[in-house]
């Protein structure tokens, strides 16, 4: 990206007022309902309006129905704002603003007389929406002078091939327009539930109505993003249903002539076998983890640490396999997970965020994600001047330069940065305070006994 992006809240939900500049990694800590689901989603909301425009402009297409007023597209945004947070009415002074680093800025604001929400477009989206608008209509034009009734079928494949370069180049258009074009993905809290339910979402919502059964009127009504987490879930399994992980990595390593390619895969795959203590099957419809030659155990049954994380390593693995460009948010990726495999799930993140220059954002209460990363950023700052014996330590492809991440604690409201750029590090103040009270707690109760 030209430029960093920019998120700042007022009023909203339990933020008061942050400013939170836009890194490759960005890291929120806090106690619960400190605002760190509200920054996330906020985020995650302003870069897939970039998506809802490609799918608005398809849908206009198809549809034949242009106008160059920006008042629909607002009306969509303002349903995709609702569906990601539920209702905004309460928060009347509420101002949500995003700036995408290249004079494009999306405002989120109450109505002045608050009874609704606003979505404010700058002039710069507004030019830009006019002119893709323009070429839109052009081509709807000229395609039109082409009756496909009496065309011969190579006709027919002419006109469809054009159709595809035109939705390609506005795709690109939308891309430089918001800045970005990686894949956007949102790994939600409470992920073991989806992932013990995910093949039983369908066929009980009218069944017992005697409904006749469709996808549409049976799928459970699911908070929207784990609805969208479900559907990547979905895809990746429709892949893994054709062929297995492991011969996926398999063809691409036979493919591929690039050795640091291979080694990234490698140390992906090593470390989500060993967090997940086996390794993921696919077969017939059931989930399976395998352990070791003969044992293996259907998902329902799993560990709960391993029914919430499985997810977590699969999407990423694809992601590494496939060089896949992405923004990625988790929360709470420590959840139901020992403390070791907390340290190897940040080195897998860490491995992600050194591919094809992706994006992470992580929510989490745990300090030893913190202490993960600090050993990340360590490694990078100390393998700038003892580079073999930092990595028979740290494999180099995990080292995090600390320009590329910052780290904030959300309190009463704001978000202040616990990240320290001389040292490159985050404050090992900050990481435990818990490990602290806990100590001087227990330090009180030892003074007591003394006086007994």
């Amino acid at each position: 990206m030209s430029q960093q992006q920019q998120l700042s809240i007022q009023n909203f939900g339990p933020i008061s007022q942050v400013q939170i500049d836009i890194k490759d990694i960005l890291l929120f800590i806090g106690s619960q309902a400190s605002g760190k689901s509200t920054i996330s989603k906020a985020i995650f909301f302003f870069k897939s309006l970039r998506d809802e425009l490609i799918q608005y402009f398809y849908q206009a297409y198809t549809q034949d129905n242009f106008t160059p007023s920006i008042t629909p597209f607002a009306k969509q945004a303002k349903n995709l704002l609702i569906k990601t947070y539920g209702s905004v009415l309460q928060f009347p002074d509420m101002e949500l603003k995003y700036q995408y680093g290249n004079g494009m800025e999306v405002i989120v604001r109450a109505s002045t007389d608050q009874k609704f929400t606003d979505i404010i477009f700058n002039p710069y989206f507004k030019d830009n929406f006019s002119q893709i608008v323009s070429l839109f209509q052009r081509k709807k034009t000229e395609l039109k002078q082409k009756p496909l009734k009496f065309s011969s079928s190579r006709d027919i494949t002419l006109i469809k091939a054009e159709e595809a370069a035109l939705f390609e180049k506005i795709a690109d258009q939308v891309n430089q327009l918001f800045n970005d074009e990686s894949d956007l993905l949102f790994l939600p809290a409470g992920r073991s539930l989806i992932t013990t339910l995910s093949q039983q979402l369908y066929k009980i919502d009218r069944l017992d109505r005697g409904d006749e059964f469709s996808e549409e009127n049976s799928l459970i009504k699911l908070d929207y993003l784990m609805e969208i987490f479900l559907n990547r879930i979905d895809g990746a399994k429709s892949i893994l249903n054709q062929t297995s992980l492991a011969r996926l990595i398999q063809e691409q390593s036979s493919e591929s002539n690039n050795s640091e390619l291979l080694s990234v895969i490698s140390l992906a795959q090593d470390l989500v076998n060993s967090i997940l203590k086996g390794s993921y099957r696919y077969q017939n419809g059931n989930e399976w983890i395998d352990i070791g030659d003969k044992n293996s155990t259907l998902i329902n049954f799993a560990s709960s640490g391993q029914q919430e994380v499985v997810w977590i390593l699969l999407l990423i693995q694809l992601l590494i396999v496939n060089q896949r460009q992405v923004f990625l948010v988790i929360e709470e990726p420590e959840a139901h997970l020992f403390p070791v495999a907390q340290k190897e799930i940040i080195d897998l993140i860490g491995l992600l965020v050194n591919q094809t220059h992706n994006q992470v954002l992580l929510t989490t209460h745990s300090p030893y994600i913190l202490s993960s990363f600090n050993n990340l950023l360590y490694a990078y700052n100390l393998g700038s001047k003892q580079s073999e014996q930092v990595e028979r330590v740290v494999n180099r492809h995990l080292w995090i330069n600390p320009n590329r991440l910052d780290a904030y604690i959300l309190e009463s409201g704001k978000a202040r940065s616990i990240f320290d750029a001389e040292m490159g590090l985050i404050e090992s103040a900050e990481i435990d305070k818990a490990s602290d009270i806990i100590v001087t707690t227990f330090n009180q109760l030892f003074e007591l006994e003394d006086e007994a």
